[in-house]
């Protein structure tokens, strides 16, 4: 897979209160302290191949969601370009702008508030294609009913609202929505994190079948480490709007390279660990509107040592698709990962 879809380049986020003109007014007067900037993503570059599954992985508040809206240009980046085969979205106008947002959909994770309560499914699912010209108006109930099938609903379905199904029927919907203007593109923002547990693996099947049938790439978002091993080809671990490490799904679980990584992987519950107590990573998670110095994660790393409490490391690759930003990486140093412990 060298052919590539899309592609992040030194992305960064920044949110930022707009004060009103009181509130500039008292920050004149001193009354008021500047609006505190909240940084999202900070320089983060990914790329991502046609036909492959990429899971994005990472704590809460580590800007997963914030890269999948910048990469569908939902959100325009404040430093950076995303690409699009090859060239900046940003500069798309008229038919190719069109082209690219339709191509690139996106997947909520919670198909209740994403889905508008007040239409019918029929109407849901047929808006975007009759509106685009996609098909003939009087095409669009026979699509819609093409659509519910392939995502497992029965097209009798059609007229009611999205209150009279279950959520997973309702997550369904929304993938038949995105499947309605034919992407090539799906970006999958914790699409079965509000799902119950047999329900994700009939979604997580879906996704994969979809990806056959239609030759789709994914972008699957999730904090679940298991269900993006069972579903991902390569997996990004994020921390704190930086990516820490990308590797191919087996490498990743069983030899990972930053102490992050090794962290989160040790405390996934696992058979032969019954009766091991687990305990959250040590620490808390820096706030976004002031991150740390260096390497983010050094205020809870085993391994910090100075240069990480001054130094940014730099994403590098250190194996067969490999990379890791991590200092520990650098020459022969190794961190002494889980997979290693029994060596």
């Amino acid at each position: 897979m060298t052919d590539i879809l899309a592609a992040a380049e030194g992305v960064s986020k920044r949110f930022r209160h707009k004060p009103d003109f009181a509130e500039r007014l008292a920050i004149r007067l001193g009354a008021a302290t500047e609006p505190a900037t909240v940084h999202a993503l900070d320089g983060v570059d990914l790329h991502i191949h046609r036909g492959e599954v990429v899971g994005l992985v990472g704590e809460s508040g580590c800007g997963k969601s914030t890269l999948g809206r910048v990469i569908a240009g939902m959100l325009p980046p404040s430093e950076g370009r995303i690409t699009r085969d090859g060239q900046d979205i940003r500069a798309l106008r008229g038919a190719d702008a069109r082209k690219m947002r339709l191509a690139t959909q996106i997947i909520f994770q919670d198909p209740m508030s994403s889905l508008n309560p007040r239409k019918r499914v029929s109407e849901i699912i047929g808006e975007a294609p009759r509106v685009h010209g996609l098909i003939p108006r009087r095409e669009v109930r026979a699509e819609v009913g093409k659509l519910l099938a392939t995502v497992g609903l029965d097209p009798t379905m059609a007229d009611r609202y999205p209150h009279q199904f279950s959520g997973g029927q309702r997550q369904r919907i929304g993938i038949a929505r995105a499947l309605a203007v034919n992407p090539d593109f799906l970006i999958c923002d914790e699409s079965i994190a509000a799902l119950d547990v047999s329900i994700q693996a009939q979604v997580i099947n879906l996704f994969m079948d979809l990806r056959r049938q239609f030759n789709l790439t994914l972008l699957f978002i999730s904090h679940d480490l298991s269900v993006v091993r069972h579903i991902s080809d390569r997996v990004v671990i994020m921390y704190l709007g930086r990516v820490v490490e990308i590797s191919p799904a087996d490498t990743v679980f069983d030899a990972p390279r930053h102490p992050y990584t090794a962290a989160l992987l040790e405390e996934i519950p696992r058979l032969d660990r019954r009766g091991r107590r687990f305990t959250a990573i040590k620490g808390e998670i820096p706030s976004p509107v002031n991150p740390p110095p260096g390497c983010h994660f050094h205020p809870r790393c085993p391994h910090a040592f100075d240069r990480c409490r001054l130094e940014r490391p730099a994403l590098k690759q250190v194996g067969a698709g490999q990379d890791v930003a991590c200092h520990l990486n650098d020459g022969n140093g190794l961190i002494d990962t889980p997979s290693r412990q029994g060596e």
